[in-house]
């Protein structure tokens, strides 16, 4: 016959194990949750550099970034250093063309941001006048192959 001792000792041996079962089932859900948060991080930050690569095979202004030099951004954007340089008002030399923009702005005192807005639009511009340019002597080369078809009738 069981005495009240063994019977406490059994409860306590029952009580310690489910204690240890809801400890296990706890620490398992926190490391599925992590691990779900972290895949879901990762396949975020993926997506992230997607878009920007994206961008950046766009020649997207939206793509330049502190850390890049001005002749990085002129190769990237398909525009001539010596205009960006004109754009923001800075001589180009060598000491400046191995400067990030981070860098730039810290020496004209002008803040990071607004030096790269200044870019975008300089490069908008200079697209702009491009295209305008490009298609006016397209239409300049066509016209007269159209004339001599023309006159040959």
């Amino acid at each position: 016959m069981p005495t009240p001792a063994t019977a406490m000792s059994g409860r306590s041996l029952v009580l310690s194990l489910k204690l240890k079962i809801l400890g296990l089932v706890l620490l398992l859900c926190l490391a599925v949750s992590t691990t779900v948060y972290a895949a879901s991080s990762t396949y975020h930050a993926v997506q992230h550099l997607q878009q920007q690569s994206a961008l950046v095979k766009a020649g997207d202004v939206r793509s330049i970034r502190p850390w890049m030099t001005i002749p990085y951004v002129a190769h990237l954007c398909h525009v001539p250093t010596a205009y960006l340089y004109q754009a923001l008002h800075i001589p180009e030399t060598p000491s400046v063309q191995h400067l990030t923009l981070h860098a730039l702005a810290l020496r004209t005192k002008r803040p990071v941001d607004s030096l790269i807005r200044t870019l975008q639009q300089a490069i908008e511009t200079y697209r702009q006048q491009h295209r305008t340019s490009s298609s006016t002597s397209m239409a300049e080369q066509a016209a007269p192959s159209v004339m001599a078809e023309g006159e040959r009738l």
